[in-house]
């Protein structure tokens, strides 16, 4: 028996209802039933306390969830912790939350490339980016110390020092892309421009040799979107999908790389027939000034030149080109205002620019980069990032300026390095944000126009646009990923999808049912009226509102595995349109093996529209907020929801 404490009118109503039933998920499924009884114990989180055992803990918390996975679906179940909690809750099928998946999607598609903590030792160069003390804390910790026992150095980057690190830089919250793109500068510089130390990598493994075209406008020209083969009078259905590239002697070439990199290994390496050209710089095209927004000055606009060719009757350049041109990296002869030197503190994205945004002094900037690209040059990109909690609104786009350090230094898709986050292979990994966002109705009190994000030269596609609707949009169309996902339990869903529940997210179909928070950082009125007050049965972890404390991770699958043998056996369900076994009763044996270090085929496929590593998001939404490349919001000039239930959005009640 522990001395753990609990919500005292829900512990005494679970021990009545043990009494009258042998099964603990006959008990659960009693309390959870009955409106009344499910009202009262709701009423008593955080205000009446009562002692709780931690074999009870255990027993209470897996009669939930599955009794939850049973009657709802697995997908009502999440978990927004770094500690095993969340192991097991992905194992199960539950919601992950997390704090960045949605930047590692962009860049490596929806399969997001996230090595297991067992490849963490195998890195030479560890970033821990952000708020990682809640990760140094997780049982996965180990693998980092036995990394540094191999010579491997931690550089921490965050808001304040931190533990396990060699090396720490402290960064002024929320402006972590700023030093980002200041490494990317270097890195760009140094790595590519100098010395082609990345070039192969470059040209096969990611997106910086593909052809986009320029839209001209009265003042200059605006990138538009990657040349396909329809451009080129291409009349196949899948013709607007096939990017091209300019091969040697300027012709240009659709790539098994756009599509048959996802299905064919043979056709990774591309011949020397084909070998791809980076740049239109010296290809006797000629040169345009390019407008690029700018979000450190307000609603700005960069103009810089970048060397183009015409392919047909369209104006192209390189997703290379391009990049140079938005870190402000000059080349002789391009038009434009660009940056002196690195301690050019006027234009960004220098390290000199940085310094006075973030408080890292430019020549730390510059060392802490070329450390990152001399240890991927030597050791064949065993560097990795290990993101934590940033603090900003913009904290996607802060991922993606640091997912481009990866890009740009061959560190993504090798064993050792890559994006250490959470793993998203059979997993519904959902960002934390927007999951709490959606099921706290935080939705219904922000009267937010989304219009107000668009860049200087956007083409208005989202004036007048609240943000739910267009939140739902993006779950709908595929591009962003939520739980639940359906209307019906996913359990159910071979045979027959439903309708989409974040279209719906109050009908108690679409309720999340239990939840565990390990710190209790997300309370605020929206979340304890509509969650805490409502939707949720059972509330886990540290939260002041938390019907029973997190229990050990171990009992706690143990005593599910008991009770889903009987319960749930093995099942088959509907994750983002695959379909996967689930083995219940073998849930503690599951969640007890060591996972091992990633095998990862050199120049593994991503599932994007090249079938490669991405720096610029081909999206029409990315492109109106300014944000297909790299780029850097400060804090403050995002969304903000007003957290008061007196105010209603268009009327609607909650």
């Amino acid at each position: 028996m522990g001395g753990s404490r609990g919500n005292g009118v829900l512990v005494g109503l679970y021990r009545e209802a043990r009494g009258r039933a042998a099964d603990p998920v006959a008990a659960w499924s009693q309390l959870t039933a009955n409106p009344q009884v499910r009202q009262a114990y709701q009423r008593g989180r955080g205000n009446e306390v009562a002692p709780v055992g931690d074999d009870e803990v255990a027993e209470m918390v897996a009669a939930a969830h599955v009794h939850t996975i049973a009657a709802y679906g697995p997908d009502r179940v999440a978990a927004h912790s770094t500690s095993m909690i969340s192991r097991f809750v992905g194992l199960i099928g539950g919601a992950v939350l997390v704090d960045q998946p949605l930047a590692a999607t962009q860049v490596f598609g929806p399969c997001s490339e996230v090595p297991e903590p067992a490849d963490w030792e195998q890195a030479a160069y560890a970033i821990m980016w952000g708020e990682n003390d809640r990760a140094i804390r997780s049982p996965d910790a180990h693998w980092l110390v036995a990394g540094r026992y191999k010579g491997q150095k931690v550089v921490a980057i965050g808001s304040h020092p931190m533990r396990l690190s060699d090396e720490t830089v402290v960064v002024r919250s929320g402006t972590d892309a700023a030093l980002a793109m200041a490494m990317g500068h270097v890195l760009l510089k140094e790595f590519h421009l100098e010395r082609p130390a990345f070039a192969e990598h470059a040209k096969q493994r990611t997106d910086l040799p593909f052809l986009v075209r320029l839209r001209e406008r009265a003042d200059g020209y605006v990138a538009h979107r990657f040349l396909n083969a329809a451009d080129l009078g291409d009349t196949s259905p899948t013709a607007a999908l096939k990017t091209v590239l300019l091969a040697r002697g300027g012709r240009p070439v659709v790539p098994n790389g756009s599509l048959g990199f996802r299905r064919d290994p043979a056709h990774w390496n591309l011949t020397l027939e084909t070998d791809p050209a980076l740049t239109m710089y010296g290809k006797g095209g000629g040169s345009v000034e390019l407008l690029l927004p700018r979000f450190d000055e307000g609603s700005g606009v960069l103009r810089r030149g970048v060397p183009v060719v015409r392919v047909g009757d369209h104006m192209v350049t390189t997703v290379y080109d391009l990049l140079l041109a938005q870190y402000g990296v000059a080349r002789d002869g391009l038009p434009g205002s660009w940056p002196a030197d690195y301690d050019d503190a006027r234009e960004p994205y220098t390290p000199g620019w940085q310094e006075p945004i973030t408080g890292v002094s430019a020549s730390r900037a510059v060392k802490v980069a070329r450390e990152l690209g001399e240890t991927a040059l030597r050791t064949g990109g065993r560097c990795m990032i290990m993101p934590g909690r940033l603090g900003t609104e913009h904290a996607d786009t802060a991922h993606r300026a640091m997912l481009a350090l990866l890009v740009l230094t061959g560190s993504a898709g090798v064993r050792g390095g890559g994006w250490g986050g959470p793993r998203g292979e059979g997993e519904r990994v959902v960002d934390t944000g927007i999951y709490f966002y959606l099921h706290a109705d935080r939705w219904r009190y922000d009267c937010t126009d989304v219009g107000m994000l668009s860049w200087q030269l956007g083409e208005g596609l989202f004036n007048d646009r609240a943000p739910w609707p267009v939140l739902a949009e993006a779950v709908r169309e595929g591009w962003l990923h939520m739980a639940p996902e359906y209307d019906r339990n996913p359990l159910d869903l071979v045979a027959e999808p439903g309708r989409r529940a974040c279209d719906e997210p109050d009908d108690p179909r679409n309720w999340p049912r239990v939840l565990t928070l390990a710190h209790g950082d997300q309370v605020d009125p929206c979340f304890v009226h509509h969650l805490v007050n409502g939707k949720l049965d059972l509330l886990v972890g540290a939260s002041q509102y938390a019907d029973v404390p997190m229990p050990d991770v171990r009992m706690l699958a143990e005593a599910f595995g008991k009770l889903a043998v009987e319960h749930l056996g093995t099942r088959r369900e509907l994750v983002r349109g695959h379909i996967v076994e689930r083995n219940y009763p073998e849930t503690a044996a599951l969640l007890a093996a060591v996972p091992g270090p990633a095998v990862r085929p050199e120049g593994m496929p991503w599932l994007t529209l090249t079938g490669r590593m991405h720096t610029l998001v081909d999206h029409d939404w990315m492109h109106e907020y300014g944000e297909a490349l790299p780029t850097y919001r400060p804090p403050g000039t995002g969304q903000h929801v007003k957290p008061t239930l007196m105010v209603r959005h268009r009327g609607q009640e909650g």
